[in-house]
């Protein structure tokens, strides 16, 4: 949608040192949304985010597993805890 990838990538590393798994999922466009005709992102640049969060979640010790509850230890709406495991 245009976001600064690397200010995203901040935001996630900041999230992070302060002990916040920054749950990471992509746009999914919804029939009846005012976003319905948006572009999801595309799977390189998915990879991408997920490749370099999951970096950041292994420096600071955080991950899905970890996680007591929520999005994180669910994981089904994103593919990040697949990277964490790759990092």
């Amino acid at each position: 949608m245009g976001e600064d990838l690397n200010k995203t990538i901040e935001g996630c590393r900041k999230a992070a040192a302060i002990g916040v798994y920054p749950f990471v999922v992509p746009l999914r466009p919804l029939s009846g949304t005012m976003l319905e005709h948006a572009a999801p992102p595309s799977n390189e640049l998915m990879t991408d985010v997920y490749q370099r969060v999951a970096a950041v979640l292994k420096k600071e010790n955080l991950s899905a597993a970890g996680s007591s509850a929520g999005c994180a230890k669910c994981g089904a709406c994103s593919a990040l805890s697949f990277f964490e495991n790759l990092a």
